[in-house]
Order: structure tokens, then sequence, then C-alpha cells
């Protein structure tokens, strides 16, 4: 193998065209890298086809939904210096690597707005379903599960960040989730570590390697119609804690006063 010699920071910081402007390749090296997941969108994921979203809510479907706050959380991220990608139900590529990974969603009629977040257990790992996504979930396969692609690890410290994520991003959409925005389903916060296994045993947690890892259920169909029609307010408060989050870690420089 040859040997490596060493550059000056002159000789490596060569620059490139983003956007009509000229950036310096060392500048975007530097940009946290955040995944954000329209869930259910297609192409979905290996044994879980046939999860295709709840129906309603304020733009016919949870796909419709999850895909426009998607791109707005983008947005906003960009526009914060964030290097936001945008992945669907398949996970792309598999095992992404960056900062943060966030799976976007609305709950099903009855349920709540809630944040989840990627839990360490050994003892179990993903959901698994019958077929391609069908009865409840399960830490083992069911016969006759569809096989699942190979899945990454949750560590120790992927928890305690991924928890810390979820906190911040419950901050800022619980402030938003009140009656006076239309929000009318209850607001449930950051799901227990021993809570719904559907929001801390998500299968995309599993298919990414960031340092964090989270579902936002933004609301509820049909109660939450309302707050959920209200797509950049949702997408704000998504991304406003995800960038709370990184500045936080030192990950994006702090807020101008």
């Amino acid at each position: 193998m040859p040997s490596r010699s060493r550059r000056p920071a002159s000789v490596v910081a060569v620059c490139v065209a983003l956007g009509g402007a000229t950036v310096p390749a060392t500048a975007l090296a530097a940009r946290p890298v955040v995944w954000v997941q329209a869930g259910h969108e297609g192409p979905r994921e290996p044994g879980y086809r046939a999860q295709t979203g709840a129906g309603g809510g304020p733009f016919g479907s949870e796909v419709a939904f999850n895909t426009r706050v998607a791109a707005r959380v983008e947005a906003r991220l960009r526009a914060a210096g964030v290097d936001a990608r945008h992945t669907p139900g398949l996970v792309t590529p598999w095992g992404a690597r960056g900062a943060v990974f966030v799976s976007i969603h609305f709950d099903s009629p009855g349920g709540q707005a809630a944040v989840g977040y990627a839990v360490s257990n050994p003892a179990r790992g993903e959901n698994y379903y019958r077929g391609e996504g069908s009865a409840t979930p399960s830490p083992t396969p069911y016969p006759g599960s569809v096989r699942h692609r190979r899945a990454t690890t949750v560590s120790p410290s992927v928890e305690r960040r991924s928890r810390s994520l979820a906190r911040f991003i419950s901050r800022r959409l619980g402030a938003a989730h009140t009656p006076s925005k239309g929000a009318g389903a209850p607001f449930a916060g950051v799901t227990p570590r021993n809570g719904n296994v559907r929001m801390q045993y998500f299968y995309g947690y599993y298919r990414a390697r960031t340092g964090a890892r989270v579902l936002v259920e933004c609301g509820a169909a049909g109660a939450d119609d309302a707050f959920l029609s209200r797509s950049d307010l949702v997408a704000g408060t998504v991304a406003g804690g995800i960038i709370d989050y990184l500045r936080r870690r030192g990950s994006l420089p702090a807020a101008r006063s």
C-alpha cells in the first residue's frame, strides 16, 4: 500500500458548485448529515411492503402527508446548514451514515402524537410481521415472514443520542400541538423505553448507521387533521428539534442572537 503524504489544507480545500454558489468542499464535509424518511413511501422495505400507512388525514393518506412534511423538513434543515438527504420506506442506502435518521409519520384514528427512539436491547432487535407486514409485531420471525435485509446495530450510545434527539423534537412538537393550532388528540411526548414496540424497534433504526435514530408520529388522523394540515408548522417543529440537538452537540453553530 503506498504511503500517504499529508497535504496542506489549502490543497484539499477545493471548491464545488452547489445551487449556483461555489462552496469549499471542506465546508461541505463538515456539515452534519441528516436522513429524512417519508414513512411508507415506495419503494418499501422487504418484510414491510404491506404496511402502506394510514388512510385519511388532511391530504388523503399518510404517505401524502409524510412526503409533504419530509420535503419541508429537508428544506428547513438545508437552510440551517445541514446536509439533509431523503430516503423512502426502503432505507437508501442501506447503512446510511450521518448524525440523524428521522422517520416522519402520522398515527391512525384513535392514536396520538409521540416521538419514538431506537432502543439498545441485546434480547431483541427489529419487529417482524407475517408475510409483508401483517399481524402484531414480534421480536422473532413468524412462519412465512418475508426475509429482512441485514440489520445494523443499535448500541447504548445510539440509544442515548436517540433519546436526547427525541426529547428535543418532543419539546417543539408538544409546544405546537395545541387545540389553538388544530390539535384534537392527546400528545404523548417521548415514548417510554419499554413502551410502543412499533416505535422503539422500528425497522428503519436497523438500516441506518447514524448517531441518533427517531420516529415521529406528528399527530392522529381525524382528530388532528386541522393541525396536520399545517405542514409548514409541523415540519418546523421536527426540523427545529433536530437543529436544537445538533447545536447542543456542537455539530452546528449556535443561533445568532
